[in-house]
């Protein structure tokens, strides 16, 4: 790595780093996702000190060619989430063993710091095709322990709207919601692998305060004054789709199609709003039958995605072998 520039993260590389991200995606047979804007919010938002929690890799004549990022657990939590990745051009030279290294050793460091007595484990996620990180993650101890479905639908012929549960009614999204949006969003997905409960002021610029989220295109179920039901949508790099960020219904509405009524209710807005097509990612082993609901409102698969973690471990305990 004598030649290379290795450097923190700062707002100036939001664009070559989304870039990357989307080039390795496309790679291995996914969807583009990072948007330079949205990107750096996330970073700016979930790493404490991004000169020390980032490394970006620059050749001489200062392309961005790798990139890895630790996030660490928020208070409460016990996974610390690593993004990064290399240049497909740039593989074989060493750099994703020496940046998975370091993005494990920053993780136990961070969380030495913050909760030495507490388990905890790192994780990762990639497209299911990239063969290539799967041999690395393997190699460092991470086995898969998740797989993600990226469904896509059209919003022309969208299944005729089911009537909503007795007692609810449905309303675009607002900002007087904020609050309960955030805490309905906290207790649907509660239950779900991997969940991890954000403070409503790190949440909020990342979903319903972030620049590419669609009010229009987002709707609440209302059980009286309760939030019982949400689906919030977000713009695609791409005009022509969008992107279902989060669908939840709260415990008690459970099991009586709020979600299925919701979205096929969302889809014929987005049709009258000139946008034909949409796109999410879902948990392939979801509890709550989340495929299914999603298979009857007109989604189909596209891609697949693999989280790789390491094994429950204690902060204090040394890193693993590279």
């Amino acid at each position: 790595m004598q030649e290379l520039t290795i450097r923190g993260y700062a707002a100036a590389d939001a664009e070559p780093l989304a870039e990357l991200f989307n080039e390795l995606t496309q790679h291995a047979g996914g969807r583009p996702w990072a948007v330079p804007a949205e990107l750096d919010s996330y970073l700016a938002t979930s790493l404490p000190d991004p000169a020390r929690d980032s490394r970006l890799v620059l050749s001489p004549d200062g392309t961005l060619v790798a990139a890895a990022t630790v996030t660490p657990p928020p208070e409460g939590g016990t996974r610390s989430d690593l993004l990064g990745g290399v240049h497909p051009d740039w593989r074989g030279r060493g750099l994703g063993r020496r940046l998975l290294s370091w993005q494990l050793d920053r993780a136990a460091e961070l969380g030495r710091a913050a909760a030495p007595d507490a388990g905890w484990y790192a994780s990762t996620r990639v497209e299911a095709g990239d063969q290539a990180a799967a041999r690395l993650f393997r190699r460092f101890g991470l086995t898969p322990v998740r797989h993600w479905l990226i469904m896509v639908a059209p919003t022309a012929g969208v299944p005729p709207e089911p009537p909503l549960p007795a007692g609810l009614r449905v309303e675009p999204y607002s900002a007087r919601w904020e609050r309960a949006t955030h805490a309905a969003h906290s207790e649907a997905f509660a239950d779900h692998w991997g969940f991890h409960h954000w403070p409503l002021a790190q949440w909020v610029p990342l979903s319903v305060g972030s620049d590419r989220f669609v009010p229009e295109l987002s709707l609440l179920a209302l059980d009286r004054d309760e939030l019982a039901g949400y689906v919030l949508s977000y713009r695609d790099i791409h005009p022509d789709r969008f992107y279902i960020g989060q669908v939840g219904v709260r415990p008690p509405w459970r099991r009586r199609g709020l979600a299925g009524a919701l979205l096929v209710r969302m889809l014929s807005a987005a049709g009258r709003a000139g946008r034909p097509w949409t796109w999410l990612r879902v948990d392939a082993d979801s509890s709550t039958g989340a495929v299914g609901v999603y298979r009857r409102a007109g989604f189909t698969v596209e891609s697949r995605s693999v989280s790789y973690a390491t094994t429950r471990r204690r902060w204090t305990d040394s890193p693993l072998p590279a």
